[in-house]
């Protein structure tokens, strides 16, 4: 947001204002604003040096004086643009967006071509979620000077959030040719061509950042993530470090360095640092705040209660369920807490003493740990991961009512998934169109769906198909894995069914995007979490050509 002007109308005593000005603009703040003060001081207020004063108290980060002043001023000269301009400005710098927006209104109904006052009412929008709302904001300030920078790269922003990538990175590229010095718009772009899967152009950007501004933390930060897109992990640590280097409790940057170190097969940092995921805005929502303290393993547990809780997805909670039995063999009493979708597949899970719906009242608990910290506190490696499967049972008369529903005469079976949630931040990169999928299957088995819902656009292919599909019978997960258990084999991309499978023990082969989620490693066809999964890997971003060949071939042999 830029410094609001002042009217340039003198009264009072004209040179002190002229001075504090001068001050002001060799950031001079604290001795400019003392000037104005002591003006105030020796004569009756006037309007130019409370808007001074407000401009100067925001610029000092002294937001509640700011308003103080500006209301002040407001009082004198009620129809200023400029004074209600600097005070919506002040109300963001207290987080105050609604309260910023009314005073932006009233700016542009007194000077409807105030550009900056569209802009920042657009900047104020955005950060109330209205992405929308912001971007026509922006594009009344363009409409109203088609030179203005910010307006254009917050119109990227706004377009970015609103999922039109090849539109936000124009938008950027525009503001880059009326400022090609903009480390902001750089880092702004860098983030959007990301997003559109152009890692090497992103990192580009990243980099002129940083040669504007070396000391930008979060081009530092983005750098990295773009360095590893890419597969060059060691320079991704590195920029990791920079990052740190300047802010040492950048909570992102840590969360970003330990899902590489995971990636890299380095549990014991990498966990470390997956534990800030914690002081990231994004786990806010899902933090749990009780009374008793986490356990990190720094305590015993013989003779306790410990209470094990879900966070994330149902595919991390079938993952990591398999620890009660490593906390219970440390003398606890393990009560876990279960989403209802997985309450009954977890009823005979090893190690748990009591079983909770998530949603009901909690027994008393001594310690608590949720599910992705018990690697942590367990101190977890490479080399003892818990993995002795099955550690989950289908439920057999489910299991022998699935049975009957399929075809007994075929002798090979194969469960398909090949989407997961459309609104998982890598859905882009892990799911396969089905008609992709259908195109590499040799004929011969059986094929059957094990997805409850199927998008509108694999919908032709479903039905052109001949894919045995169940859809809204399989009304629980104790359903898809009794049909998971009537299974030779189960294909499927990185969704929660994969952990279910592999939970359960059954032959299961994972097809895998080129930069995998944390869990599945670098490099290797195996899993050490899976004993019984099988990994199948792009060769090269968004290309499942190579990937689908390999399972094709794997299939004809399974066939025979």
């Amino acid at each position: 947001m830029k410094k609001p002007a002042s009217s340039g109308h003198k009264s009072g005593t004209a040179s002190d204002l002229q001075s504090a000005r001068a001050l002001q603009s060799r950031g001079q703040f604290a001795q400019a604003r003392a000037l104005c003060e002591s003006a105030l001081r020796h004569a009756p207020p006037d309007f130019d040096t409370l808007l001074l004063l407000g401009v100067l108290a925001m610029q000092q980060q002294d937001h509640q004086a700011s308003v103080d002043f500006l209301c002040r001023a407001i009082e004198i000269r009620p129809n200023s643009p400029t004074a209600y301009y600097a005070l919506g400005v002040t109300m963001c710098g207290l987080q105050q967006y609604a309260g910023a927006i009314e005073c932006f209104d009233k700016s542009l109904a007194l000077a409807p071509r105030y550009a900056d006052a569209a802009c920042d009412r657009g900047s104020a929008l955005f950060e109330l979620g209205r992405h929308q709302a912001a971007l026509e904001s922006y594009e009344l300030a363009i409409h109203i000077d088609a030179r203005h920078v910010s307006a254009w790269s917050n119109r990227g922003n706004a377009l970015l959030a609103l999922g039109h990538v090849s539109a936000a990175i124009a938008s950027f590229d525009q503001a880059l040719a009326l400022n090609p010095e903009s480390a902001a718009t750089y880092l702004n772009r860098g983030n959007a061509l990301q997003a559109a899967g152009e890692a090497e152009l992103a990192l580009d950007s990243y980099d002129r950042t940083i040669a504007l501004q070396p000391q930008d933390l979060l081009a530092h930060a983005n750098r990295s993530s773009a360095l590893k897109q890419l597969h060059r992990f060691e320079e991704a640590l590195a920029s990791c470090e920079r990052a740190l280097a300047i802010d040492p409790q950048h909570a992102d940057t840590h969360w970003n360095r330990g899902l590489t170190l995971l990636l890299l097969g380095d549990l014991h940092r990498g966990f470390a640092d997956y534990q800030w995921r914690w002081k990231r805005a994004a786990f806010a929502p899902i933090q749990r705040h009780f009374r008793p303290p986490m356990w990190l393993g720094d305590t015993s547990v013989q003779g306790k209660t410990v209470l094990l809780h879900a966070e994330q997805g149902l595919g991390d909670s079938l993952q990591f369920a398999r620890y009660a039995q490593a906390v219970s063999d440390l003398g606890a009493r393990v009560v876990l807490e279960a989403e209802p979708a997985l309450f009954a597949l977890f009823d005979a899970l090893p190690g748990v003493d009591q079983l909770v719906r998530q949603g009901d009242a909690l027994p008393l608990f001594d310690l608590h740990c949720p599910l992705l910290t018990l690697p942590l506190a367990l101190g977890t490696t490479l080399d003892s991961i818990p993995a002795a499967v099955p550690y989950l049972r289908a439920d057999t008369d489910l299991q022998a009512l699935w049975r009957a529903r399929l075809d007994t005469a075929d002798p090979l079976r194969v469960g398909l998934v090949w989407s997961g949630s459309p609104t998982h931040q890598d859905d882009h990169n892990r799911s396969i169109p089905l008609a992709a999928l259908l195109a590499h299957l040799p004929p011969g088995p059986q094929y059957v769906s094990l997805q409850k819902e199927v998008r509108e656009s694999d919908q032709a292919a479903l039905q052109a198909s001949g894919l045995v599909h169940f859809g809204p019978q399989l009304q629980s997960f104790s359903d898809t894995a009794a049909l998971c258990a009537c299974m030779d084999v189960v294909i499927s991309v990185d969704t929660s069914v994969a952990h279910l499978s592999g939970a359960l023990g059954k032959t299961t082969w994972i097809l895998l995007p080129y930069l995998p989620d944390w869990r599945w490693l670098l490099a290797r066809s195996d899993s050490p979490w899976y004993p019984s999964a099988r990994l199948y890997r792009q060769v090269q971003p968004r290309d499942w050509s190579t990937p689908l060949a390999r399972l094709a071939a794997d299939l004809k042999v399974l066939r025979h």
